[in-house]
C-alpha cells in the first residue's frame, strides 16, 4: 500500500473523536485466513459494536481472550496500529476495540 502522511491524515482526521468510547458487542466472527498485509495477526476477531448513542461500527477485537467473545459484552475504542509495511513506509494507526 503506497500512501503519504497527508493522504493518512485526511483519512483518519476525526479518529480522535473515537477513542475512549464504549459500547456493547452485538455479534462477532473470527477471521481465520486473512488478507496478506494481517497475516501475522491470524486468527483475529471482527465485531459489530452498537455504542451508547445506538451509532454502529464494525472492527477488529484486540487483547482478547475467548470469554470475551458474547454479545452485550462491553468495548471500548483504542489507537492501535494497523499493521507495518516495510521500514521506509508509513505507520498508520487506526481504532481497534478492546474489551472492558
Amino acid at each position: 500500500m503506497i500512501t503519504t502522511p497527508v493522504k493518512l491524515w485526511r483519512r483518519q482526521k476525526d479518529t480522535a473523536t473515537h477513542i475512549g468510547r464504549v459500547g456493547r458487542i452485538l455479534n462477532w466472527t473470527i477471521i481465520r485466513i486473512p488478507p496478506k498485509a494481517f497475516h501475522n495477526e491470524a486468527p483475529y476477531p471482527v465485531v459489530i459494536v452498537e455504542y451508547e448513542n445506538n451509532e454502529r461500527t464494525i472492527g477488529q477485537l484486540v487483547d482478547w481472550d475467548q470469554s470475551d467473545l458474547k454479545k452485550d459484552r462491553k468495548v471500548t475504542a483504542v489507537l492501535r496500529r494497523t499493521f507495518s509495511g516495510d521500514l521506509e513506509s508509513v505507520i498508520a494507526y487506526h481504532i481497534k476495540l478492546k474489551p472492558i
